[in-house]
């Protein structure tokens, strides 16, 4: 069975690392600007992005207009990762958000679930839910 591909926007090498340590179960990519991230998101075609809100060359705002359809919605699930608790509305009302994750935060535990949750892989349940 071919694994999921996830793709993470961050410009910081460290969540790069992080990320997929916590993501074993998946074929991730990476990329370090909205440039970046969305040319890999069309070449890859991955089955989730996690987008850091805030990038050196724009923000998840940026990166979600380009990658959206014509009916307004992301082409691929996000899941927003900030250490900004303020873009949570933005992450939601914007992009069009599956989930926010507040870096640093107890949750970046849970993201292995979360993101499992956002693919419908087995149905998992987490104990953790976004405010909205």
């Amino acid at each position: 069975m071919t694994q999921k591909k996830i793709l993470v926007i961050d410009d910081d090498l460290f969540w790069h690392r992080l990320l997929k340590r916590l993501l074993t179960d998946y074929d991730v990519h990476v990329a370090a600007s909205c440039e970046d991230g969305v040319r890999l998101a069309e070449k890859h075609r991955p089955d989730c992005i996690l987008l850091d809100f805030h990038l050196k060359d724009g923000d998840a705002v940026t990166v979600c207009a380009a990658l959206k359809t014509e009916g307004g919605k992301p082409k691929f699930p996000v899941i927003v990762v900030s250490s900004d608790p303020e873009a949570e509305i933005t992450a939601y009302a914007e992009c069009r958000a599956a989930y926010f994750v507040l870096k640093g935060s107890h949750t970046m535990l849970e993201l292995p679930k979360i993101v499992a949750e956002v693919l419908g892989d087995g149905g998992r349940t987490i104990s953790w839910e976004p405010s909205r």
